[in-house]
């Protein structure tokens, strides 16, 4: 399955939810998918601010 998945041990899930429909992804695939999807028409990309805010609070989550 993380072979498949591109999943190695400590990755973190996330499951996304779409009506009845569940997705397994991981953040970096997450982050991969939407990196440049976030930019203004000003020419202003939040995609980095929103991957730096995911990065802090992971490392808030941490143990």
């Amino acid at each position: 399955m993380r072979e498949a998945l591109h999943v190695s041990e400590g990755d973190t899930l996330l499951y996304l939810v779409d009506g009845e429909q569940v997705r397994l992804t991981t953040r970096r695939q997450l982050a991969q998918e939407l990196y440049g999807s976030l930019a203004e028409d000003d020419g202003r990309d939040f995609t980095d601010e929103l991957s730096a805010e995911r990065q802090a609070e992971a490392q808030r989550e941490k143990p």
